[in-house]
C-alpha cells in the first residue's frame, strides 16, 4: 500500500502522531527544504518549529515572507487534520497572512494552528507565528480548508489519486 493509501486508513490525528513519533515516514521535501518540523499535536490544534537560515532571505536581508507563510499554512491545515476522519484529506482552499515584525535568520520560531470549526467540505482554522524565544507575535492567519474523500471520483483536484 501506498503511503497515501495508508494515511486514509486512520484518523488524521493518528496520522501526525505517528509522523512525530517516526512510527509514520512520509518524504516531505518543501518541509526539509524550509526549515521546519511538526512538533506537537492533539484535537483541534498542532504546532510547528522551524528557524529559517541565510537560503530564506530576500534582498533586504530579512526572512521571505513566503517562509512564515508556508509554516502558517502548515500549521493552520494540520491543525484541521487532527479532526479528520479516516479517508479524508484536506488542502488549503484560502490563506490571509498578517505580517507584524520581520523574521531574522537563525530566529526560531513557533507556529501554532488552531481548528475553529470543520463541516463536510470546508474548515476554518487560524495559526500565530511567535518567536519562541521572547514570544513576541510575528505574523498570524486566517485560513478555510477544503476537506475531502481522495478516493470519491478517481482523482481529486488537487492531484491525489487513489490508493
Amino acid at each position: 500500500m501506498n503511503s497515501l493509501g495508508a494515511w486514509l486508513t486512520r484518523p488524521g490525528i493518528e496520522n501526525l502522531r505517528q509522523l512525530i513519533s517516526g512510527e509514520l515516514v512520509m518524504p516531505d521535501p518543501m518541509l526539509d527544504c524550509l526549515g521546519y518540523a511538526l512538533t506537537d499535536v492533539d484535537e483541534n490544534f498542532c504546532v510547528f518549529e522551524g528557524r529559517p537560515g541565510p537560503e530564506h532571505l530576500n534582498i533586504t536581508g530579512n526572512v521571505h515572507g513566503g517562509w512564515a507563510m508556508s509554516i502558517l499554512d502548515s500549521a493552520a491545515v494540520l491543525c484541521v487534520v487532527t479532526a479528520l476522519p479516516k479517508g479524508k484529506l484536506c488542502a488549503t482552499n484560502s490563506l490571509e497572512v498578517k505580517f507584524l515584525r520581520p523574521l531574522k535568520s537563525g530566529q526560531a520560531c513557533i507556529a501554532r494552528g488552531d481548528l475553529i470549526t470543520i463541516g463536510q467540505t470546508l474548515a476554518h482554522s487560524r495559526a500565530t507565528l511567535k518567536d519562541k524565544t521572547s514570544g513576541k507575535l510575528l505574523a498570524f492567519c486566517s485560513c478555510s480548508v477544503s476537506v475531502f474523500d481522495p478516493r470519491e471520483g478517481g482523482e481529486h483536484e488537487y492531484g491525489l489519486t487513489a490508493p
